[in-house]
């Protein structure tokens, strides 16, 4: 299926289906959107996604669903239907990457799970996102980010000691899960690329809250004694908190004993510099409350600003206690483009956070694309699907008759020579790519020879349709699987298409040959003695 839109990133050509809702899945394919993929949200008729029913509201547009689904496109489908599966494994044929975050086991009720796709989609990624995973007691539990945070033990480590249970203020739980799953799904773009073979990618989001539990985990093996919360401050560096100053709090990171020097400095406390509670970091941790009384005292005789002016003059690590308006305004997020905008129809300008991966060899827009209507794109994408749709078989015995008469009429015959071994293409193994119903559209040859695979005929019958390079992708894939290392093409250095073509997908030259090639014409003279020219047979190699 074409690329649609614009796509500028690592991830251009890259195509994703998204079956994801709510937060942890969309916030995953959105990441990859913002790298470049093209997005295809899959939705349910009845409603879509349920984020489209949660606000805050912009007329009768849910920001939130805006928010984390702008410059995607939707087609809504019941995978309960058969039209529309159809369509469903029409995107698959197409598809790069599957993201969903079912409850484990729904898939395979809908006969979508990874052991049917496997087999019939071998170079698609199939990335699941859930609350407990594929596997283990809980698998089949629903999960929603408030019930991983507690599970999770991220919660028992936020707030103040004695306090309430305080949730953490920002959805990490299906945050962390979309961030770890879209770095599932770039490793397994990587592994594809070596070995031509998808993988499934199982990310649990209780998994996650663990994975981010940083020094808790060690912390309580290493003692014995159970974590907990401790408000605004390090558990094992100090002075590492947030302190209070006459207008409001100033935090201050000192990790070492250079920097809590240069803050003693800057505070106006030299004496604390040889202070026998405070002259070393576990010391200054074990007296860390009388270390924030004395920083406190000082601080109180002026304001945030004045403080940050002090720290920052001496390479100090600190920071105000920003609430979201403050941080929006910052110069350094409008310089960093971290809000950028989209444009609905009915909602107007929408403002959101930006891509934080910035790459020098892309630019970084300030817009994004606008958010899809409930099956707004429905005719766009189906239209692709007619127009470009592919399937990529193994050749049959009853194909022989049309492939004879295919390639004897444009080359006058089905037999030719390669490295002195006779061919007959209608003997040899191959694919064909057939447009939608039985209508032929390329044909494409090969012959295995030990480890090596042999590339002998490549014929589309469609200009600027991709079919060539859908066979070819199926070569590659089918070959890797027989085990093959290399594959090879012979060609003419004449045949400047061919010669283009594979140059791009990574071949490299393996050997030159000069021949002489008689002209196919009776030449005239009064001797009719034959004309030759020169023509050099290029052996082309790639790397499997």
């Amino acid at each position: 299926m074409p690329q649609p839109g614009p796509h500028n990133g690592p991830l251009n050509g890259i195509k994703v289906i998204d079956l994801s809702r709510v937060l942890a899945g969309p916030y995953c394919t959105m990441t990859l959107l913002d790298l470049g993929a093209a997005v295809t949200k899959v939705e349910t008729p009845a409603g879509g996604d349920d984020a489209r029913a949660f606000g805050p509201f912009i007329g009768e547009r849910s920001a939130y669903f805006m928010s984390l689904n702008r410059g995607k496109r939707s087609i809504a489908l019941d995978l309960k239907a058969p039209a529309d599966r159809m369509i469903f494994e029409q995107l698959l044929d197409h598809a790069d990457v599957l993201v969903e975050n079912y409850r484990a086991g729904t898939m395979e009720k809908l006969g979508y799970g990874w052991d049917k796709l496997q087999p019939r989609y071998p170079r698609l990624i199939y990335a699941a996102t859930s609350g407990f995973g594929h596997t283990g007691p809980y698998s089949d539990r629903p999960a929603y980010d408030m019930v991983v945070q507690g599970m999770g033990g991220i919660m028992s480590l936020t707030g103040y000691p004695g306090g309430p249970p305080t949730r953490v203020g920002s959805s990490i739980g299906d945050i962390t899960a979309g961030l770890f799953t879209s770095i599932g799904i770039l490793s397994a773009l990587h592994h594809r690329t070596q070995t031509g073979k998808g993988v499934k990618v199982d990310v649990a989001m209780l998994d996650c809250q663990l994975a981010i539990l940083e020094n808790a985990i060690v912390r309580y093996f290493t003692t014995g004694e159970i974590p907990g919360p401790l408000g605004a401050r390090h558990p094992s560096i100090s002075p590492f908190e947030a302190y209070a100053a006459q207008d409001g709090y100033v935090i201050i990171a000192a990790g070492n004993d250079k920097l809590f020097h240069l803050s003693l400095e800057a505070l106006g406390l030299p004496e604390l510099q040889n202070d026998p509670r405070f002259t070393s970091g576990p010391l200054r941790n074990k007296n860390v409350e009388a270390l924030k009384l004395c920083f406190e005292l000082a601080l109180q005789k002026n304001t945030v600003a004045h403080w940050l002016t002090q720290l920052h003059q001496r390479g100090v690590p600190a920071g105000p206690i920003n609430n979201v308006a403050q941080i929006l305004a910052d110069p350094q997020i409008k310089v960093r483009n971290m809000v950028v905008t989209a444009q609905d129809p009915v909602a107007g300008t929408l403002h959101m956070a930006g891509n934080p991966v910035k790459l020098s060899a892309f630019p970084d827009p300030s817009t994004r694309g606008a958010p899809p209507e409930l099956d707004g794109d429905r005719d766009e994408i189906l239209r692709e699907l007619n127009n470009s749709y592919l399937r990529v078989e193994r050749r049959k015995a009853e194909d022989g008759t049309w492939i004879a008469e295919l390639i004897t009429g444009r080359n006058g015959s089905t037999i030719f020579f390669s490295k002195g071994r006779q061919h007959d293409i209608c003997e040899l193994p191959g694919f064909i790519a057939r447009r939608g119903g039985a209508a032929p559209v390329g044909l494409l040859s090969y012959d295995l020879l030990d480890d090596q695979c042999e590339l002998v005929s490549l014929d589309s019958l469609h200009e600027n349709s991709g079919i060539g390079a859908a066979l070819f992708d199926a070569l590659v894939s089918f070959a890797r699987s027989e085990g093959c290392t290399h594959l090879w093409v012979l060609t003419t250095s004449d045949n400047l298409r061919a010669l283009g073509f594979f140059q791009r997908r990574g071949f490299r030259l393996k050997a030159l040959h000069r021949r002489m090639r008689q002209q196919s014409f009776a030449p005239v003279g009064k001797n009719n003695i034959p004309l030759y020219d020169e023509i050099d047979e290029i052996e082309l190699e790639l790397a499997l």
